[in-house]
């Protein structure tokens, strides 16, 4: 694959997986706001933790792949080698799928949420790469 795909593939999984954050967000809906559905266990008060983790995986499935947009219009500028922006950019993807993925399962049961120490691990080294190849970009 071309270095120059890149970008293009991380702002086309942006806009795929942004489509996940309207669906869970209209499936939230069905039982948030005196919806039709009655209220899942663990989610009639606002405080309640599993409630709190899903919102918060329907906000990540909003803001990761815009980030992931970010990252595609800026990787392929970057003064790395192929492989290297390709890892990048894989490492965001699995980010953009596990945070919410294991936010929402932890959200159904509490322990699995341990399990997102792989999907952050996996972006902070995209924002590090990305943060590395424009300090050199700026440096040179």
């Amino acid at each position: 694959m071309d270095a120059t795909n890149v970008g293009e593939f991380n702002i086309q999984m942006g806009w795929i997986f942004m489509v996940f954050g309207i669906l869970t967000g209209s499936i939230i809906g069905c039982w948030s706001f005196a919806g039709p559905f009655p209220t899942p266990p663990g989610h009639k008060n606002y405080t309640d933790l599993p409630r709190r983790m899903t919102r918060l995986a329907h906000i990540a499935l909003f803001m990761l792949p815009l980030i992931s947009i970010v990252i595609g219009h800026h990787i392929d500028n970057l003064p790395f080698s192929e492989s290297t922006k390709w890892f990048a950019a894989y490492c965001w993807v699995v980010c953009m799928i596990g945070v919410p993925t294991f936010l929402y399962a932890g959200a159904l049961y509490n322990p699995l949420k341990y399990l997102e120490i792989i999907p952050v691990s996996a972006g902070t080294i995209t924002l590090v790469l990305m943060s590395w190849g424009h300090l050199q970009l700026l440096m040179n």
